[in-house]
């Protein structure tokens, strides 16, 4: 039978082939092997909470979401699409060109067939008879992966996670993939099946920079930690934090190989590469398996601190690809953060690698692995904000399988990582938005917020209009989630933005006379009618009854309070953002769905 994945092929020449030694497990690598010396730094602890998170509802069987080939990486012809082929993505609807409805798709790319064989294409020793009842590749669409034999060991891959530790939940849980909760989920069952897994990121955990996202990175990494990843590569938004917060995640707890979390080649903090393991051999299922990360340069902006420094990849790249090879692993892996033309160049620089696993280009998985020409290395690319997985399958005697999974409400919130988020909502909560570093700044107007009841005195339609819509609800969905209930989110900035009245949507700050929490600034729940017509506390006061300004001023006030329809859809996607409303962003969606939900026009 034909291999879906992508991966199958005619078998590598004789001389190429070894079998691996089934008698016996190879013993584990020294912390010399895989690059890795303690430094005498202190690590900083975990800030801890507890709470009693919501018990997981029981297992439903797991379906395979059958999606279009991305952009890019073209449908074989012949093909049937699925039924499935015209799915939500976030809730982001997508057709068979991968593009949004109405959307054009760009030029796809002619892709070279992806040909390893085997467990490692590029291994000398590589074990594994060959496959004798292969077709051609990329036949067929995705596979699903309950049907595969069981590995002798998967990888699991992720990355990108760029903050999106749990979904949002703006648009409804059912309507969008990721979250770490769910992530455990998946890794569990496996393992109860008897699957044997070595999870791999290839980083960027956290986006922006600051204190939540230096309290996001601790969490992470312990959730890593406990669905057993064995490496974690840094992405650009990681190593903006301070080089404490870097260090703490990056040393293990002890000296032992297991205990390795995060792997860099060329992220060196301190000026000290001992601080850090560039590379790891690790030995799981029988199997051994080599893996170093990359961050490319150029997808860092700005300064870092001088504490952090990002080396050049090539020669970092070599350097751990020839420890590696010390080893003699049977399965070498790259991850990389950067563009995949980045990435593809990398490895045409260093020829070894079995796969690499790029973050940071496309915005979603492709389901089939991508040759790279001039070279055995096949590429995956993990898509963003942690919306999928991939796995990996190796046999010992049989080509590798690729699948890519979506982590979709199918898969229950685990308890252990629902407790997890509550640790964090705690921390946030107990900081507070002075310990979190966030002090209210002027609008750029210097206006005051004043809260929608008092706009409702005057504008008694509108108000009743606001009053009646999600918008009114919105600080209350935070106090009293409808999903994920276990976990109240009002102290968290990320969610506060949007769900409040007198903060910066898409920075996560207050304004001064802005939301600061229930008790003090009640009058600023919701996402009130300040938030799209501007401050009006100087506005009312012009309207009120024995006012003393000037008619030319007052109708300069009256005038800065309103908002064209014009302008009303680029002021509401400042909220309705692709990551928090992607069906806002659809042909048409806001004249004909969104606009007439809330339609109102001037005074009563």
């Amino acid at each position: 039978m034909p291999d879906p994945s992508g991966f199958s092929t005619a078998p590598r020449d004789a001389k190429q082939r070894q079998t691996m030694d089934r008698d016996g497990r190879p013993a584990k690598p020294s912390l010399r092997s895989v690059g890795l010396g303690i430094g005498a730094v202190t690590l900083m602890a975990f800030l801890a909470g507890t709470i009693d998170a919501q018990a997981p509802r029981s297992n439903s069987p797991i379906k395979i979401e059958i999606i279009p080939t991305p952009d890019g990486v073209r449908a074989v012809s012949g093909t049937s699409p699925s039924k499935g082929d015209s799915m939500k993505n976030g809730g982001k609807t997508q057709n068979q060109a991968g593009t949004l409805p109405g959307k054009a798709a760009a030029a796809p790319a002619k892709p070279e067939p992806a040909k390893p064989e085997g467990v490692g294409a590029n291994a000398a020793q590589a074990g594994g008879e060959p496959n004798k009842n292969q077709g051609p590749e990329n036949s067929l669409g995705p596979e699903d992966y309950r049907k595969w034999k069981v590995p002798d060991l998967t990888l699991v891959l992720s990355g990108n996670q760029h903050g999106y530790i749990e979904p949002c939940g703006c648009t409804g849980l059912a309507n969008q993939k990721g979250g770490v909760a769910r992530r455990y989920t998946f890794i569990e069952q496996l393992k109860k099946e008897g699957w044997t897994l070595a999870p791999l990121d290839a980083g960027n955990q956290v986006r922006r920079f600051g204190i939540q996202a230096e309290i996001k990175l601790q969490r992470t990494a312990e959730a890593l930690r406990r669905m057993n990843y064995q490496s974690v590569g840094f992405g650009p938004e990681d190593v903006r934090l301070g080089v404490g917060e870097l260090l703490s995640v990056a040393n293990p707890p002890s000296d032992s190989v297991d205990d390795i979390l995060y792997v860099s080649a060329n992220v060196v903090l301190l000026d000290e590469p001992s601080f850090m393991a560039q590379q790891k051999v690790f030995e799981k299922g029988g199997m051994k398996v080599g893996v170093t990360t990359i961050l490319d340069p150029a997808s860092v902006e700005g300064e870092l601190s001088a504490d952090v420094a990002v080396n050049p990849m090539v020669p970092a790249a070599k350097a751990a690809l020839e420890i590696i090879n010390q080893a003699s692993p049977e399965f070498r892996v790259l991850t990389f953060y950067g563009e995949e033309a980045a990435a593809q160049q990398l490895v045409r620089d260093v020829q070894g690698f079995d796969i690499v696993v790029v973050a940071g280009g496309y915005g979603e998985p492709t389901y089939q692995a991508q040759t790279i020409e001039g070279t055995k290395t096949r590429m995956l690319v993990t898509g963003n904000k942690g919306m999928y997985v991939g796995l990996v399958g190796l046999y010992r005697n049989a080509p590798m399988k690729y699948c890519r999974v979506p982590l979709t409400d199918e898969f229950e919130d685990a308890k252990e990582m629902r407790s997890l988020m509550a640790e964090y909502q705690n921390q946030l909560r107990d900081l507070g938005l002075e310990g979190l570093g966030l002090r209210p700044i002027p609008t750029s107007t210097r206006r005051s917020f004043v809260g929608s009841k008092k706009c409702g005195e005057c504008h008694t339609t509108a108000y009743d209009i606001w009053e009646n819509s999600p918008h009114f609800d919105a600080t209350e969905s935070l106090v009293h989630p409808g999903e994920r209930s276990d976990v109240p989110r009002h102290f968290d900035p990320e969610c506060l933005s949007c769900h409040v009245t007198g903060w910066n949507p898409q920075n996560y700050y207050p304004y001064t006379s802005g939301y600061l929490s229930l008790e003090g600034t009640p009058h600023l729940t919701g996402n009130g009618c300040e938030n799209c017509h501007g401050p009006g506390a100087e506005h009312s006061a012009a309207e009120a009854a024995g006012a003393t300004i000037g008619e030319k001023e007052r109708d300069l006030l009256r005038d800065a309070m309103k908002l064209p329809l014009a302008k009303a859809k680029e002021k509401c996607m400042e909220c309705h953002d692709l990551d928090n409303s992607p069906d806002f962003h659809l042909d048409d969606a806001f004249e004909d769905e969104y606009w007439p939900q809330i339609e109102h026009e001037g005074k009563d």
